[in-house]
């Protein structure tokens, strides 16, 4: 009975119906459509991951002055979490939160006179955020999606500031169509802060899978990647790229209560092993090539702000591990 309890728990906070990992079927008009397609992994519930870039230079020019340093270690700790809310045949939604706090650590920190590098140093850049995801189906091959995403960017513990001064919000609906078990794909818009700052560019999604083994999954600009696993199912191997985006509230100058808007985006090229470990448990390596796009200070979060300081980095080296937990393959059948 606690084996059963347990796996009821493990289904609960894995099965994300954005994703879900249903039977596939063909979309007549006598069943709903579901977007995924053949050879898709099982959805992520529960995710913990560790991450660290490698050592980079970074060069900043302000009109205060210009200044340069290494940093040594880039760290990041990273926590998600997936639940199903509603989960009927004609409408789904699944509700999640995510949380990481990233660190910075410079090579003579002691020595740091430019305040943008001592408050790097001295605080991390923390996001705490609630997401919604919907899914729509109809009784023919078209379907509808639907993200929002909400929470708290920044140095958001300081008591200067109300908390609304680092809330940022996205949403992304997007209207897709299922060509057969093998192929799916959707347009859409997003506003969101992919870029850095705040903005509002199109979505397109598309997943094809070859057989039961390889397969492109893809939703552009954000990501695309080329999958391979084993017949067994147990491993998964990627070759992706990936944007990365994000605009942090943060104060440059105790002595000041202005707050300045960090725009930060990157594009990574990654290599990926995602293994089982039992079932329900699984582990993911990952390495490669982090490219700097942003990482300017401006006055505001628009797309039009003003650059205060103009920060250039060095590519890097970067890798993480994860564990992360999936629906049990019994519960799915």
């Amino acid at each position: 009975m606690s084996i059963r309890i347990l796996q009821l728990v493990l289904l609960l906070f894995s099965a994300a119906p954005v994703l879900a990992q249903e039977p596939i079927v063909n979309c007549t008009d006598s069943v709903f459509c579901i977007p995924g397609v053949v050879g898709l992994p099982r959805s992520k519930g529960i995710v913990i991951k560790r991450e660290i870039v490698r050592d980079y230079s970074i060069k900043s020019e302000s009109n205060d002055g210009n200044s340069s340093a290494e940093v040594r270690r880039n760290r990041r700790w990273e926590f998600k979490l997936r639940a199903p809310i509603i989960l009927k045949d004609g409408f789904k939604i699944a509700a999640g939160v995510k949380y990481f706090v990233e660190e910075f650590n410079f090579d003579s920190p002691e020595n740091l006179d430019y305040p943008f590098y001592k408050n790097l140093e001295n605080r991390s850049l923390k996001s705490i955020r609630g997401e919604i995801f919907m899914v729509k189906p109809t009784r023919t091959n078209k379907y509808y999606l639907l993200r929002l995403s909400g929470g708290l960017n920044g140095d958001y513990q300081s008591e200067s500031f109300a908390k609304n001064d680092f809330f940022k919000f996205s949403i992304s609906p997007l209207i897709g169509w299922k060509k057969n078990d093998y192929v799916s794909y959707a347009f859409g818009i997003a506003f969101s802060y992919g870029f850095g700052k705040r903005s509002i560019y199109p979505l397109i999604a598309y997943n094809k899978s070859f057989n039961n083994q390889w397969g492109i999954e893809s939703i552009l600009p954000a990501e695309i990647k080329l999958r391979y696993s084993t017949l067994n199912q147990k491993n998964y191997f990627y070759a992706k790229t990936e944007l990365h985006g994000s605009n942090y509230s943060i104060r440059l100058d105790e002595d000041k209560n202005d707050l300045v808007f960090l725009d930060k985006s990157e594009v990574r090229f990654l290599l990926t092993w995602e293994r089982e470990i039992h079932d329900w448990l699984w582990f993911g390596i990952e390495g490669g090539l982090r490219s700097n796009i942003s990482f300017d200070l401006s006055n505001d979060a628009s797309i039009n702000s003003k650059v205060i300081v103009d920060n250039q980095l060095n590519s890097a080296l970067v890798y993480n591990f994860s564990i992360f937990v999936v629906p049990p393959r019994k519960l799915l059948r």
